[in-house]
């Protein structure tokens, strides 16, 4: 059974691997340095969880915090494992991100993702607000999104 657990320094390479594995359905090769630049917090106040199953780094997924009181905190860098999806690992590792938002009393959670994820993060409760046509690269729209907690 897969477990969470934060982020620790020598999860870099796993975390990476999941990256490549989703680009360029999900992320674009230009993104990864901003992601490695995330690895080694260069971001900001933040928080990283990583699902391990039998050894596994198999998905990773984080929170951004903010003052601005219109924008407080929202997810960052969420993947699965192409292999892995559709298993309820993803739903696993946003529920946890949604609860430990809601434990903060942070009143709403904004998200940026893809037209690919954004129909799984609308199941969870997000909606849409914005959507940029082409916002990451050339076929790969950006859709802004918010849940409120």
């Amino acid at each position: 059974m897969p477990t969470l657990r934060p982020y620790q320094p020598g999860d870099r390479a796993a975390c990476l691997h999941l990256f490549d594995a989703n680009t360029p359905h999900s992320f674009l090769p230009e993104e990864r340095p901003d992601f490695e630049g995330w690895l080694d917090g260069q971001e900001g106040p933040a928080e990283y969880l990583v699902m391990e199953d039998q050894g596994d780094i198999i998905a990773c997924g984080g929170l951004w915090f903010s003052p601005d009181p219109t924008r407080p905190a929202g997810f960052a860098w969420g993947m699965v494992h192409p292999a892995r999806q559709r298993q309820g690992h993803g739903h696993t590792l946003a529920r946890a991100r949604l609860d430990r938002l809601r434990a903060l009393g942070v009143p709403h959670a904004t998200l940026d993702t893809s037209q690919h994820t954004a129909p799984f993060y609308a199941r969870l409760g997000f909606r849409e607000v914005k959507r940029t046509p082409d916002g990451y690269g050339p076929g790969l729209h950006r859709v802004d999104m918010v849940a409120d907690l």
